[in-house]
């Protein structure tokens, strides 16, 4: 069954970059341009400048961890709510402000449609995972790779750490058990039982790699998660700090303690 999100559910989305207007800019550009080579290899040289990254592969590096938050709009609605957004490239503009400091896109749907769960909801869950990582995220990892010569390991973990803050930060704190139980049994599926065919051509399951045990830093004063791949966000021009989840900087102080 069809319906579409209502104002309340858009507006909770909103936190997470969904537009709900058109933003034209010269770095807003229909998603489905993305797939082609010589179009993502323009839109990467023209971001460069933009975001202060000194090369390519920062640049698609930068790209991926923004890219993320589509997949946190497509799952929180899941889980929160069972409804699977239409997450092909045709239906999603990816937006840039002209007046933004940093560069946080917004995603902007043209059919705000979506489909409830009908019979099966593990049947139904495992086919929108299906189209969002395998029919969407797999292929522009694939796409940037070609261009860019970017590590997989580190687009994909630029995805993961965001899926990871919103099923441990973000929906395991909602106010609603219901959905805090069914956070935990979608979480659960995506990091064990998901099989890689559902991430594209992959023979394990990319993400859950990234799903290591936290373990306590000493100059952060607290456990985290430490990635193991680094972003090379304190690349971009500007930057003087890595990640607090940084392998580099969390490596080095273990050793001065």
């Amino acid at each position: 069954m069809h319906k579409t999100l209502d104002k309340s559910e858009i507006e909770q989305l909103r936190q997470f970059r969904f537009a709900t207007e058109v933003e034209p800019s010269e770095l807003s550009i229909d998603l489905n341009r993305l797939i082609d080579e010589t179009v993502l290899f323009g839109y990467l040289e023209n971001l460069g400048p933009h975001i202060g990254s000194p090369c390519l592969k920062v640049t698609a590096s930068i790209f991926v961890k923004r890219y993320a938050f589509l997949a946190v709009i497509y799952l929180y609605a899941i889980t929160a709510w069972n409804k699977k957004s239409d997450i092909s490239f045709e239906n999603i503009i990816l937006q840039t402000e002209k007046e933004a400091d940093v560069w946080l896109p917004t995603f902007y749907f043209r059919s705000r449609k979506v489909e409830e769960v009908k019979g099966s909801r593990s049947e139904w869950r495992e086919e929108a995972l299906e189209e969002l990582f395998s029919k969407n995220i797999h292929l522009l990892i694939e796409q940037l790779f070609k261009v860019t010569k970017q590590s997989k390991l580190i687009l994909w973990e630029n995805i993961a750490i965001y899926i990871f803050w919103l099923y441990e930060t973000v929906l395991a704190k909602s106010e609603d058990k219901t959905i805090r139980d069914q956070a935990k049994q979608d979480f659960d599926f995506l990091l064990y039982e998901a099989p890689g065919s559902l991430f594209g051509n992959h023979p394990t399951n990319p993400i859950k790699r990234f799903y290591v045990n936290k373990r306590y830093v000493d100059h952060l004063q607290e456990e985290v998660r430490v990635r193991t791949t680094c972003c090379f966000s304190n690349l971009l021009k500007g930057e003087t700090k890595q990640c607090k989840t940084c392998p580099q900087i969390c490596n080095i102080k273990k050793k001065l303690f």
